[in-house]
């Protein structure tokens, strides 16, 4: 790597939230402006292209830049490398470039620093942890010394809004009208309208939903998911990141809702659970923390852009909160393990298990919309869940309570994923989909394939298939695929189609390279 003996360098650490919510866009982010103070406070950023630039639209593209309004020198000389960060602080897609002139408002960087899918899917739970993507930009002034080296952590968060609710429709399914129900919903700014109608597609009659009046809607995530009569989650059947260009979707066809009538049909009407977060374009910047040689210094700005890095003194430096978490997160599992002042019960089987509402409600959407509505179970105290056992509830109530798992294996991985999903704990959902993910094997891909389909996982559901495509003899002829094509014959001729089709693809790339 560059400079590698070197003692002194700038290191820029520059973290976006939310990065799902930008990463189709061919719009560029721009980070929080930072100093180099070695060159009479010349100011710079970084640009991120989450669609590229043109000619490289596959790739994220990442450039340093000087200000036009940058104090300092005419021309600036620098080494520079870009990455981007695992969470222990490993760097990827390292790139580097030397002894690179910037006049002011000069940008120069790397148009193909990393596969953009790559980034997004194969890579995702290493480079999107909790869905924020770190980049790190290290400069090596030329012909002059720095006093100390300095790390700079910077942070744009990119603000959503959410709406969470319940659809329910207001003609019968037996009517069969064209159009099913229209919604709008809105706030002081932004409209956004929703139309489900059927339509004919392949010999089949589906169920389609339209979007309409984005306006500045950027990009936003829906998930529809069919309620029971109880309406509790029953199936999702949409779970997708959305662009403005998108406009219309399948979601079920009328055969498979027909089958199920008595869960998804309640009065012969179907009812949906909407979850929708937007993103309008809105990002807020701000400097967090410098360091120079190691000590730390508190960064109180908090503004939309910043260009100015303000530190405390010394003396002044927060202390750690460490141990204060630590000790309200074992008070909190107390609390949940001795019942005290519990006011709601979770029925599972013969077992009742007591928990607190405002903690439900507070760690799952679900449990929110339930728990402040009208609805049967907030009424009653008591919620009846069918689909899950004791054992599963309660390591999904201990990680609401703690933020902890404990040690899984991937049968308990599985169920607890099933939970988070239909409760909508993203974060719990996410460990467990990692989980699953390095306990991968030959007997369990099927498992993981069907599950992974079952809740619209596409990230969990290439993973696996790519999985079967490298080890797909072991996979076809062991017992447990055999069991899997009786049981899911249509999603294992999918998985041979995919290992036809890279095949395919493989041998006509060798077949270019002569």
């Amino acid at each position: 790597m560059m400079a590698e003996n070197e003692e002194k360098v700038l290191k820029f650490i520059w973290k976006i939230e939310n990065y799902s919510y930008c990463w189709s866009t061919s719009n560029s982010l721009q980070s929080p402006d930072f100093q180099m103070d070695v060159y009479e406070g010349s100011s710079w950023c970084l640009k991120l292209y989450p669609r590229g630039v043109p000619l490289c639209e596959n790739y994220i593209s990442i450039h340093l830049a000087r200000l036009s309004s940058s104090s300092g020198p005419l021309g600036i000389s620098v080494d520079y490398e870009i990455s981007l960060l695992r969470p222990d602080g490993t760097a990827e897609y390292v790139k580097e470039t030397k002894d690179r002139c910037f006049r002011k408002g000069h940008t120069f960087g790397f148009d193909n620093l990393a596969v953009r899918d790559e980034v997004f899917w194969m890579k995702r739970s290493i480079l999107l942890p909790q869905d924020i993507l770190t980049v790190q930009c290290r400069i090596f002034p030329k012909d002059t010394h720095l006093k100390s080296s300095t790390t700079i952590i910077a942070k744009t968060h990119l603000e959503l809004e959410r709406y969470v609710f319940h659809w329910k429709s207001e003609k019968c399914f037996s009517e069969k009208l064209n159009e099913f129900n229209t919604l709008k919903f809105l706030n002081d700014r932004h409209h956004l309208a929703l139309k489900l109608y059927w339509r004919l597609a392949e010999g089949r009659e589906y169920l389609y939903i339209y979007f309409s009046n984005f306006h500045d809607l950027k990009i936003f995530h829906c998930k529809l998911c069919l309620l029971d009569s109880n309406e509790s989650i029953s199936q999702c059947i949409l779970d997708e990141h959305i662009d403005s260009g998108q406009s219309d979707f399948r979601l079920i066809a009328a055969d498979e809702i027909r089958e199920k009538k008595s869960i998804f049909l309640p009065n012969d009407k179907l009812n949906l659970h909407c979850d929708f977060t937007c993103y309008f374009g809105i990002q807020c910047n701000q400097i967090e923390t410098v360091a120079f040689d190691n000590t730390i210094f508190s960064v109180i700005k908090d503004k939309e852009t910043s260009s100015e890095v303000e530190t405390t003194s010394a003396n002044n430096r927060p202390c750690s909160c460490t141990n204060i978490y630590a000790s309200f997160k074992k008070d909190f599992q107390t609390f949940y393990q001795e019942e005290m002042l519990c006011d709601f019960t979770l029925k599972v089987g013969n077992e009742n298990i007591q928990a607190h509402k405002a903690v439900l409600a507070a760690r799952s959407p679900v449990f929110k919309a339930m728990l402040t509505s009208n609805m049967r179970e907030n009424e009653k105290n008591l919620v009846e869940i069918s689909d899950l056992d004791a054992d599963t509830v309660r390591c999904m109530l201990t990680f609401l309570y703690s933020d902890t798992t404990g040690d899984l294996d991937w049968e308990a991985a599985r169920k607890l994923y099933f939970a988070a999903d239909k409760y909508e704990i993203m974060k719990l959902k996410r460990i467990c989909s990692d989980i699953l993910k390095r306990n991968l094997s030959v007997s369990s891909a099927g498992a993981t394939l069907s599950l992974a389909n079952l809740h619209a996982d596409d990230n969990l559901k290439d993973l696996t298939l790519n999985f079967i495509f490298k080890h797909d003899a072991e996979v076809i002829c062991s017992m447990e695929w055999k069991e899997f094509m009786a049981e899911e014959a249509h999603l294992a001729a999918e998985a041979m189609r995919y290992i036809f089709m890279k095949k395919q693809k493989i041998k006509e790339n060798s077949n270019c390279m002569y």
